[in-house]
Order: structure tokens, then sequence, then C-alpha cells
């Protein structure tokens, strides 16, 4: 018999979201919770928070959640996010590393910089927040999972074209953090595995936010997806066997994927 992963979680199951309190991040918690999870929602807005609580609650009224006010890029409020996970919970089964950003949160900047033009300033947040967030989450939830002899992370990369991972014009720090994302995420995999923990990366294409859906990001690839439907994509990498591992797995708009978006009315 397969050892696959249950259809839903074991009632004492933990999962941390990053990012948890918006767009994919929000919709992966609450599609978490839904199943049977008990979350741990990580934001830095106290009034998101609270929205992402409620929704948890309502989704699952069975099941106790925690919402924390915490920065990824910052190494004390990861640790902090593990200790008071365990502290809670007893345990940690899964992390769901969301939280991510194209550019500065408090940029009113309607077009993006050209890289020869872009900010240093603005360059390290997306790092920081992308890359270093990325890795400082993982590590703190290492520790436990070990101990435990089994847990999950599942990384949020990005379908940066409708191909695949490619570079594209004044994105420098948006692709390069998400390109890092795709070499931590690789490296932690192999040097952990033997211990029963299994590192994947799953890579979105557009997802409906405001943003995307009043910008031309979408058009390449045939529109957008809803984060909801974004979120079952995790759940099926969850679900993925014990002794299984699916590797880079693009997250497309249906007709995006197969389709030839026209270029005018007859074409």
């Amino acid at each position: 018999m397969t050892d696959r992963q249950p259809a839903s979680a074991d009632a004492r199951a933990v999962a941390i979201v990053t990012g948890g309190t918006s767009g994919i991040g929000q919709a992966v918690a609450i599609a978490l919770a839904r199943r049977g999870y008990r979350v741990a929602a990580v934001g830095r807005t106290q009034e998101h928070l609270r929205e992402t609580l409620d929704l948890l609650v309502r989704s699952s009224p069975d099941n106790e959640h925690l919402a924390l006010a915490l920065d990824v890029s910052d190494e004390a409020d990861m640790r902090t996010m593990a200790e008071r996970t365990v502290e809670r919970f007893g345990r940690i089964d899964l992390l769901v590393a969301s939280a991510g950003l194209g550019r500065r949160s408090d940029s009113d900047r309607v077009m993006p910089h050209a890289t020869a033009q872009l900010p240093l300033e603005e360059w390290k947040h997306v790092l920081d927040v992308n890359l270093r967030g990325v890795f400082l989450s993982n590590r703190a939830v290492l520790p436990t999972m070990t101990a435990q002899g089994r847990g999950q992370i599942i990384n949020v990369c990005s379908s940066t074209t409708p191909r695949g991972l490619r570079g594209t014009p004044f994105g420098p720090a948006y692709c390069a953090s998400k390109f890092g994302v795709v070499g931590l995420t690789e490296s932690l995999a192999a040097e952990v595995a033997a211990s029963g923990v299994r590192v994947q990366a799953i890579f979105p294409g557009p997802v409906s936010t405001p943003l995307v859906d009043q910008t031309i990001l979408a058009r390449p690839f045939g529109g957008a997806i809803s984060a909801e439907r974004f979120a079952e994509t995790v759940l099926a990498l969850v679900d993925t066997p014990r002794d299984a591992v699916i590797m880079h797995p693009h997250v497309l708009p249906f007709r995006g994927a197969f389709v030839r978006p026209r270029t005018h009315p007859g074409a």
C-alpha cells in the first residue's frame, strides 16, 4: 500500500503559513484550516491578522488557530514563530513560505524601476523578504521537524514567464530573489531528505489580485488564476505520497498554458 499523506489532516496536524494575511497565503491558510490543520498565520499587520484569524475560526470552528505579528526577514522573529507554534500546539508538520513582494511596500511609484535606476534600498528590501525571509522561516522550523522525524516545507517561488523561470525586464530584484529561492529549496531538500523532512517549491503564474488584475502582468499567461485555486494545488503537494516528491510544479491558467493568445482579432 502506498505511503500517502492522509486525505484530511491528522487531528493534531499543525501548519505555519507566512504571508498568511492576504492573497496566496491567506487562501492557503484557509484551505489548510478546512482540511483540518491547526494553522499559525504569520503577517505584519494586526488588522489583517485579526481578519485572517476570524476566517480561520469560521473555516474550522472545532480547531484552535494562531495569528502571529512577525517579520519574516527578522531572525529573532522567525525563531519566535517556531517557538510560539510549538508552545501552543506541540509540533510543526508543515510550513508554507508564501510571504513575498515585488517592490517596496511603501512605494507609491506606479511603474517599476529600470535596473540602472533601481534604488539599493528597494533591492535590499525585496531580497530581505523574498529570499532571506524564506531562508529564515525554513531554518526556524527545521529543528522541530528533524526531531519529529518528519515534516514538510513548501516554498512559493514564481513563474516569471509563461515558459517558466526567465528573467523579466524591470524586475531584477524580484527575479533574483525568486530564482534564489529555487536554489535554496533544492539545496535544503537534498540536505534534509534523510531526516524525513520533505522540501518542495511551487511556481505560481499570475494569481488574481487587484494589482495583477489591473495591469498587463497576466496577459502573456492568458489571464490569472484565483488564490483559492492555487491553494488547492498546494494541498495536492501536501498530499503527495511520503516516498515521492513533485519537482518544480508550475501553476498556470489553463488557457495560457495551452492556447496561444491572439495578438489581434484576426489572429
